[in-house]
């Protein structure tokens, strides 16, 4: 299997690197609002990436997934006023009360879009110990240095800074001229530790006087306690690959001395009119509202047919493309489950094995979801020429329910709904028959949506009979 790797700019092979576990560390949400469909793009990314490696390469999966809960500035930058704190103070409560309302809508999001709970979730501010002492010995290792109060991580200590973001040292420190009033040497340095004001509301004692830690340092330590170093992938948004992981990588390889992270695989961003999703840019839809116009499979079938690390376009004319791809796929589904013909079809079996090496040689290929689908299309078409018998519809739909534990969109059982009996139902497909062959369409038609308006759904086969499903 390949990944492209952000670091080196090209597809890599990956394996993990002991005991056949994958180990990972994503990037989760500044819990300072709602969670929207640009954090999804990513969750659900890393959601169907990390159930192909369980179920299709056999791995275990040890993911953890941060919650920045302090440190994060307006603008990721290092001298201004917190996220979390500025909302706070918006919504007149304590920062803390709104951490845990935002926490708990970010996991109702996730779950709601289906998306696999991490391992485990650590806030930033549960691991303010760990992130003091690796201030202290970035300190002592002549890799930081104190100023007022301030710690600052000096950049032209690091080796090769800029190899993620493909930065020239030289080319960012023309870009980002320094305040005159700044402590820093350099403007390119960034704070490990910060001292906070008087009527700061987020600080802790420290050796260097009450203050709270950079957004950057918190990753560096949660991710290196829990994982160990180096660990598999580190992924996130590609925004995020500069400034925040070009610094943990500086701070992480300064302080432990050995390679941080073995793959950097980031995905790409959720587009509204050509600009990035985001609650900075007031153009984000909630999980909540969208929810309630698309259904969680919709959305996930939505984001799954671009490429993860591609961006991606939201409109309503992609999500009804989704739904109607769903249908269809779920239409074949169901087909396939009224299956009664036992001999063999040889054309069929041999379709289907080239549909399973054709599937998994697209994901393999750096999880290349629009050929994936495309393989899907294709056999689908292929197979509703065919006479499907009972051993290919057998191993059909246990392909297909493997498919699904990763990409958790099809619908294998029919939801009955409405107050109409099996029989009332036949009664009403032998009347629209008998209406169909004296050539009445009108009042076949009529039969036909007064069914649907009750969520039954006449599917009318090639030897002329009809079957309904329930939706």
């Amino acid at each position: 299997m390949k990944l492209y790797d952000t670091l080196v700019r090209k597809k890599v092979e990956f394996k993990p690197l002991k005991d056949n576990t994958v180990r990972v560390y994503t990037c989760g949400p500044t819990v300072y609002g709602p969670l929207h469909l640009g954090h999804v793009r990513t969750a659900v990314a890393y959601d169907f990436m990390l159930e192909y490696f369980r179920t299709f390469k056999k791995y275990k999966v040890l993911h953890v997934m941060n919650i920045t809960d302090v440190g994060h500035i307006v603008g990721d930058v290092d001298d201004g006023e917190d996220k979390i704190v500025k909302a706070a103070k918006q919504q007149k409560i304590h920062p803390m009360e709104l951490v845990d309302h935002y926490i708990k809508d970010a996991f109702d999001g996730y779950d709601a879009l289906k998306c696999k709970r991490p391992n485990i979730a650590p806030r930033a501010t549960g691991h303010i110990v760990e992130i003091q002492d690796w201030t202290k010995k970035l300190i002592e290792k002549g890799y930081a240095y104190e100023v007022d109060g301030d710690v600052y991580f000096d950049v032209s200590k690091a080796k090769n800074y800029g190899k993620l973001s493909g930065q020239k040292l030289e080319t960012l420190k023309e870009a980002v001229r320094i305040d005159p009033n700044s402590k820093k040497r350099s403007s390119v340095d960034f704070a490990l530790w910060k001292k906070a004001e008087a009527q700061h509301i987020l600080k802790w004692s420290s050796p260097w006087g009450e203050g709270y830690p950079g957004w950057h340092i918190e990753c560096s330590v949660m991710s290196s306690k829990y994982l160990s170093t180096p660990f598999d992938i580190h992924g996130g948004a590609r925004e995020l690959s500069f400034p925040h992981h070009e610094n943990e990588i500086a701070q992480s390889e300064a302080y432990t001395g050995k390679k941080f992270v073995n793959h950097w695989v980031h995905t790409g961003l959720l587009l509204v009119n050509g600009e990035k999703m985001a609650k900075s840019a007031n153009n984000f839809i909630t999980v909540e509202i969208a929810l309630k116009t698309y259904s969680p499979e919709q959305i996930r079938w939505f984001l799954i047919s671009s490429r993860y690390n591609s961006e991606v376009d939201f409109s309503d004319k992609h999500l009804i493309a989704a739904k109607t791809s769903l249908e269809r796929i779920n239409n074949f589904l169901f087909h396939l489950q009224q299956v009664k013909t036992l001999k063999e079809n040889k054309t069929l079996t041999k379709l289907l094995t080239d549909f399973t090496k054709g599937f998994e040689a697209a994901m393999d290929d750096d999880l290349n979801t629009p050929i994936a689908l495309s393989q899907i299309y294709d056999f689908i078409t292929k197979a509703n020429k065919q006479e499907i018998d009972k051993k290919n519809q057998k191993n059909i739909l246990e392909f297909f329910k493997k498919i699904d534990s990763v990409f958790k969109v099809f619908t294998f059982e029919q939801t009955i709904t409405g107050s109409l009996t099996e029989k009332d139902i036949e009664v009403l497909i032998k009347k629209r028959a008998a209406l169909k062959k004296v050539k009445n369409w009108s009042a076949a038609d009529k039969i036909r949506d007064e069914l649907k308006s009750q969520g039954v759904e006449l599917l009318d086969q090639k030897d002329g009979s009809t079957i309904y499903k329930r939706s």
